[in-house]
């Protein structure tokens, strides 16, 4: 993997973009988001692009605001779960929906500033995906140790060495998407998802970003009850990928050739 400084890629074409934010209960999150998203997106180039909220099973009514900015504005699209998934779904679905050429996800209480967007999108001319990493990350002791231990796990076993793995600002390339296949229902979905990119050859690149903590609301990351189902995810992709169950490209060229 390549390491690409922001300074060093040409400015790129704009096409078509599609940004997504997964979402639970963010009531007092959304109305912000949204009048943000509507701000920074059409100020970004793209004459074609879309803003999804996923919804996964909330029940404080914040899929109702979307409903009301989503009826006043035609680039907003609400897509719902029946019931709570898990975050890792909800990405899956992200990603899923999102049809544009370059796909961009944060989470609902905007840990980065939407203008950093800009300054990601130019070395999408060098690289496939373009991911955040936290100048300041603000943690609490117990969450540091978590992530601490999951990026060294993630580097061991599949090869991913970047700054921070699960920070919530990445951009990526419909082309990775076409390709990779994303299983997990945890926050190992961030890592798989770089676990994956890696694994087909593709090029991650990475700028610092400024971190703002979460003024509304909890997060349930720092669990143990999370760190646990994440280590399980982690480790039944790694058997799979050990005992071949898991889709590769040798696999896949195969497929192609017998098709």
């Amino acid at each position: 993997m390549k390491y690409i400084s922001h300074n060093e890629a040409g400015m790129m074409e704009p096409r078509s973009l599609s940004v997504f934010f997964p979402m639970y209960n963010e009531r007092q999150n959304i109305s912000v988001l949204l009048e943000e998203a509507c701000r920074v997106i059409p100020e970004l180039g793209f004459k074609d692009y879309e803003i999804l909220i996923v919804d996964d099973g909330s029940r404080d009514g914040c899929d109702q605001i979307v409903e009301e900015w989503a009826h006043r504005n035609p680039h907003i699209r609400l897509v719902r779960h029946p019931h709570n998934l898990g975050y890792g779904a909800a990405l899956r679905t992200g990603f899923t929906q999102a049809s544009r050429d370059i796909v961009f996800y944060t989470d609902c209480d905007l840990p980065a500033d939407l203008q950093e967007i800009r300054r990601a999108l130019p070395l999408l001319r060098q690289a496939d995906l373009v991911i955040g990493y936290r100048i300041k990350r603000y943690e609490t002791l117990r969450r540091a140790i978590y992530s601490r231990i999951y990026n060294y796990l993630l580097r061991i076993l599949f090869n991913v060495h970047v700054h921070d793995v699960n920070f919530s600002f990445k951009v990526v390339s419909r082309k990775v998407l076409e390709r990779i296949q994303l299983t997990a229902s945890t926050v190992f979905i961030d890592g798989q998802l770089l676990s994956e990119a890696r694994r087909y050859g593709f090029e991650i690149a990475e700028i610092p970003i400024d971190y703002t903590p979460r003024r509304f609301g909890r997060s349930n990351f720092d669990s143990l009850k999370t760190a646990f189902a994440t280590l399980s995810e982690l480790l039944a992709y790694r058997f799979e990928r050990w005992f071949g169950l898991a889709r590769t490209p040798e696999k896949e060229s195969a497929v192609h050739l017998h098709s």
